[in-house]
């Protein structure tokens, strides 16, 4: 029965993709970042803060797992500066010996899969570190894959972060995870001339010959950015879904009005992801606009042009995700290191120096410097300072298949805007009951 274990134990912690059973459970020895032996300390970074040499074993092991778009060994200026910052760790840090693994963001094999597996069957093969996404991490935190970092550390009580990065990293209040990088939802157009980067949704309509955004999204976040830029709300005090008729009928009639001028197509409905939008976007190199997630143009910011979501309301308001670094060391011991090494990663300075080339956006207001020069600093900083973080992704798909009838029966004509609202608005109050 020892030997049964034993196997489903080695079977099921098969890690990356094309490695052999073993290799995911004893990683290569060339496949470590090859770092450096110790050299002397340096105390000039904020974030090095070493280890008591005094008190701790010879030797702490840390691993991290990252997908591949964080590969500190990809051929990019963000993978090299991501490899020195975690060099310059290692450096400050004799007794740590330091592993970064690379793994499928999603999937068989993939970070969460992995982590599921290995701490049913085999806790002491989990990481130090992982580095997911904000809807990862709600799932993680269910399954109590990752630690709390509250007695850990301080430093999301720093004020350099602007506020839905705290968001980013926090769940029910208890902060699990410091945030790394950023997207948010933002306009992205080719040749149309505003008045300034925050139209206004009847400018963008009169302005752009055709709009695009992703109306059939199982999530509707754009609908429910707008929705919550008109003074909606999603939850109520219980934390149940909820949707208000008035704010509702407000972004339900401005989608009318864009079908009536022509404005967005009559098979909006059928762009069901961001990528459908944005192949159809990049296919037309005229006064089209789309409604997408900001860091397109960091790709192509000499094409591109950058500005905030249209606000149905007073305020600017628009939709984030990102990726959080959080904490999965088994070893209780090893989690101070662990900590460190999350807060080295970032450190404000770094950040600066990582976030533009990256193809993300930023996370800390210091690290905006880093866009000096650019014309999209002024419009990535109050898109950032307008952002909120994105629903969880099961209130939100539920959410967003009662709006999609609601979009479906006004661009029909088949109800008015306020009928539409204020039938969604039922029928969702009959799916809590049930």
């Amino acid at each position: 029965m020892a030997i049964a274990v034993l196997i489903l134990a080695v079977v099921v912690l098969a890690g990356c993709q094309g490695q052999s059973i073993l290799d995911s459970v004893f990683p290569r020895q060339e496949e470590a970042l090859g770092l450096p032996q110790p050299t002397a300390i340096s105390t000039d970074s904020p974030a090095a803060r070493q280890l008591p040499t005094t008190s701790i074993p010879a030797i702490i092991n840390l691993t991290v797992w990252v997908s591949p778009q964080f590969d500190p060994e990809a051929e990019s200026e963000a993978a090299d500066l991501l490899k020195s910052q975690l060099k310059e760790f290692s450096r400050n840090n004799p007794p740590v010996n330091l592993e970064v693994r690379v793994k499928s963001a999603s999937g068989p094999g993939g970070i969460m899969e992995t982590l599921t597996s290995a701490s049913a069957v085999a806790p002491d093969a989990l990481p130090s570190l992982v580095l997911i996404s904000r809807s990862d991490m709600v799932q993680a935190i269910s399954k109590n894959l990752v630690i709390p970092i509250e007695s850990l550390s301080e430093i999301h009580d720093n004020n350099d972060w602007f506020d839905f990065s705290k968001e980013l990293g926090s769940f029910q209040g208890t902060m699990f995870c410091l945030p790394l990088a950023a997207n948010a939802l933002g306009l992205v157009y080719w040749n149309t001339s505003f008045n300034s980067d925050q139209p206004s949704w009847e400018e963008v309509i009169r302005q752009s010959e055709k709009l695009l955004f992703a109306a059939g999204d199982p999530e509707a976040l754009t609908t429910l950015a707008l929705y919550q830029s008109a003074g909606g709300h999603i939850s109520d005090k219980t934390s149940q879904s909820i949707l208000n008729a008035d704010a509702l009928t407000m972004v339900l009639a401005s989608y009318a009005n864009a079908a009536r001028l022509q404005r967005i197509p009559n098979a909006i409905l059928d762009y069901q992801t961001d990528e459908q939008v944005w192949e159809e976007f990049l296919s037309n190199n005229n006064r089209e606009a789309v409604l997408t997630w900001a860091n397109h143009v960091l790709v192509n910011p000499k094409t591109l042009k950058l500005a905030l979501l249209p606000s149905l309301g007073e305020d600017p308001y628009t939709l984030a995700g990102g990726w959080v670094w959080c904490m999965v060391e088994p070893h209780e011991q090893n989690r101070i290191s662990g900590m460190m090494l999350m807060e080295y990663l970032v450190e404000s300075e770094f950040l600066a120096e990582w976030a533009p080339v990256s193809g993300y956006l930023p996370v800390r207001p210091s690290s905006i410097k880093g866009y000096e020069g650019s014309e999209l600093q002024n419009t990535i900083s109050k898109i950032l300072l307008s952002a909120h973080v994105r629903p969880d992704k099961i209130q939100a798909m539920e959410i967003g298949a009662e709006i999609k009838i609601a979009i479906s029966d006004v661009l029909q004509r088949l109800n008015t805007p306020e009928e539409s609202a204020i039938n969604t608005v039922k029928r969702l109050e009959v799916l809590k009951t049930q």
